[in-house]
């Protein structure tokens, strides 16, 4: 019924502070769900499990991906939790239908190395340059989103503490950290975004755009993904990252040297912890070294007389 289905949308916006390109696909999902289900006679409150069932493989037929497929069931799920809440249905047909498995792909990074090659070889001077390296160093140094990074004001940013608020999915916020670095390219770019605003007063400057356009508007997401990308072209490199390789450098880099997952979880404000361990994909080396370390067994093989033998040493690591 499209009135309850409007309803749940404007609940998704309203009140879980979802974005609207997600409130729009869940839309999509509900009304194709929705066709299917008046399809065989029945309205969306009657649903049974076998609907369910049926829409599922429905999407799985027309070659929907995985990820597509699990976000509608999510979306039907979540639907009948509202209607259940507010009491237009008496059950959740969705409630035991299980999801398909994800092949769960490794998150695009760059190495420390390259990491530092790529932002050291980027321009510090002129209006662009600046901006450009303030923008990798706030990416690499903080982790966040590009959404995030867009939305961010002078407001928000405390230099002498090294740190700035962001406000992340969900309209929730947290605290990011700057490091000297970071805060130096800042320090550089602040002159230039100045003298474009210097006809705007204090705090309305104060609140307005951290990064900026060439027409001296705040910069957008697109417009980020577009200086990461020219100047991943621009270096030469055949290694192509996205805004979103910066938080995947962040967090493998952290959790390559140590840092705790739940460190890393909440640095990147994410709800669940599976969501994180995904970057300890690289950091298998390290754990070796640990348990080469730790193990009694482990540094050096030993021979019959008990003594580690030098004949084989390494080669079994």
């Amino acid at each position: 019924m499209p009135s309850l289905i409007d309803g749940y949308l404007a609940y998704l916006g309203a009140i879980r502070s979802l974005s609207p390109r997600t409130v729009a696909a869940y839309g999509n999902d509900l009304r194709l769900f929705s066709a299917l289900v008046e399809g065989a006679g029945r309205s969306v409150e009657a649903a049974e499990p076998a609907d369910v069932r049926d829409f599922v493989a429905s999407l799985v037929r027309d070659g929907y991906m995985s990820s597509s497929v699990n976000r509608a069931l999510s979306a039907v799920k979540g639907f009948y939790r509202y209607l259940l809440r507010y009491g237009h249905a008496s059950t959740n047909p969705a409630k035991d239908v299980e999801s398909l498995p994800m092949a769960r792909t490794l998150p695009a990074f760059m190495f420390e190395d390259e990491m530092a090659e790529f932002i050291d070889g980027s321009p510090d001077d002129g209006f662009a340059g600046a901006r450009d390296r303030a923008i990798f160093e706030t990416l690499y140094s903080t982790g966040c989103r590009v959404s995030e990074l867009a939305g961010l004001t002078p407001a928000d940013v405390d230099l002498r503490a090294g740190r700035a608020r962001v406000t992340g999915k969900g309209s929730k916020e947290r605290v990011v950290f700057l490091s000297d670095t970071a805060r130096a390219a800042i320090e550089a770019w602040l002159p230039y975004r100045s003298a474009r605003l210097a006809g705007m007063g204090e705090d309305e400057a104060r609140h307005f755009g951290f990064f900026l356009n060439a027409k001296s508007g705040p910069l957008s997401t697109r417009g980020i993904a577009y200086i990461v990308e020219w100047r991943m072209v621009a270096s030469g490199r055949s290694r192509r990252l996205s805004p979103h390789g910066f938080r995947h450098s962040f967090a493998t880099h952290l959790v390559g040297r140590g840092a705790d997952i739940r460190v890393v979880q909440a640095m990147l404000g994410h709800r669940n912890i599976s969501t994180t361990q995904v970057y300890t994909h690289v950091d298998m080396a390290r754990l070796r070294e640990v348990y080469d370390g730790a193990h009694p067994h482990a540094g050096k093989p030993r021979g019959a007389s008990g003594e580690a033998s030098d004949t084989i040493r390494g080669t079994t690591r």
